[in-house]
């Protein structure tokens, strides 16, 4: 009968404790790395998001740029490598996203429901990231 409660007390731990934290974490991974995959896909879509005052660099390119941050900070996650300073920057990037390209929006009547959704996804994505980091024990 011990040896029952035993097992059950190893499951109990193992299914609270590690399993749906390395499981949110690779989901989390896996949600990066679509939207960097996107930023791939969509790249001249996207390019028009890009505010004026960055545009000494051709759109594109910053699109390019950040599809790649998102898949390495992605890699990171799932790799396990450098995983504190990947999820610190991805959600710095975040946090940039929403102060540089939604927080100006919100006023436009077109595109202000487009960037108040846009802006909550990009800082819950960044506080996810920020937890994650804080996990980490790099």
């Amino acid at each position: 009968m011990n040896l029952c409660r035993l097992q059950l007390l190893i499951y109990t731990i193992m299914i609270k404790n590690y399993i749906p934290s390395n499981l949110a974490r690779m989901i989390f991974a896996a949600t990066v790395a679509l939207f960097g995959l996107f930023h791939f896909l969509g790249a001249a879509a996207m390019a028009g998001m890009v505010p004026r005052y960055l545009t000494f660099i051709p759109g594109e390119i910053w699109v390019y740029l950040t599809g790649l941050c998102l898949l390495a900070a992605a890699a990171a996650i799932v790799l396990e490598r450098q995983v504190k300073l990947a999820c610190y920057l991805l959600a710095l990037m975040l946090v940039l996203f929403v102060l540089m390209l939604h927080v100006p929006n919100l006023a436009d009547a077109e595109k202000g429901q487009m960037a108040m959704a846009s802006m909550l996804k990009d800082m819950a994505m960044a506080m996810c990231a920020i937890l994650i980091g804080n996990d980490s024990e790099e």
